[in-house]
């Protein structure tokens, strides 16, 4: 069963509401514990524009590699990805090829397609499935660390305005300045 931390699931629904007339996509990190149960505690944002970078998408797999290997104890451990299209539910051949470049990887990895048709999240509907490397829904429940406030954190975070200071890996690519790991969006 997948449990997301409150900084992975509220940074990848802030990608989502940023730029919610497109499609995004990132990378979960986390553990996986003896069980194989997949804790993500931190999502890192790729995509808002065309998914099909081949050699863009490397080069982000391999800076979050390499900041894995900094934060100890930390790997890839999922996907995630919100369609352009509300009611679009396929993760479609790119964001299959990603998922299994990371099950290569971490064979437990989750894949996660937030389910844009409604963006009001609660603790009872996370907006989120699970899905298997395929693009089938798996009905795996994904739970939520502290979910009330998670939901809380994030209905907040969006109403001041945090979804503008979000930035992905396209837009690192255009100004290097920008901080893609996010690392002061949600405090």
């Amino acid at each position: 069963m997948p449990t997301l931390a409150a900084d992975a699931y509220v940074t990848l629904f802030l990608h989502a509401c940023k730029h919610s007339s497109k499609a995004v996509n990132g990378l979960l990190l986390g553990s996986v514990d003896a069980n194989n149960n997949v804790m993500a505690l931190k999502a890192l944002p790729l995509f808002h524009s065309s998914f099909a970078l081949s050699p863009m998408l490397e080069v982000a797999l391999m800076l979050a590699d390499e900041f894995c290997k900094q934060e100890k104890g930390l790997q890839i451990v999922g996907y995630y990805q919100a369609n352009e299209l509300s009611g679009d539910l396929d993760l479609g051949p790119f964001g299959r090829k990603i998922a299994e470049k990371i099950r290569m990887q971490c064979p437990r990895a989750v894949v996660l397609l937030l389910d844009g048709s409604k963006m009001q999240a609660s603790t009872d509907d996370l907006r989120l499935l699970a899905l298997s490397a395929e693009g089938k829904q798996t009905g795996q429940e994904i739970t939520l660390v502290n979910s009330v406030q998670t939901i809380e954190l994030l209905e907040k975070r969006i109403s001041c305005g945090a979804h503008q200071q979000l930035v992905d890996f396209d837009t690192h690519l255009d100004d290097s300045t920008k901080d893609w790991l996010n690392s002061s969006l949600l405090s």
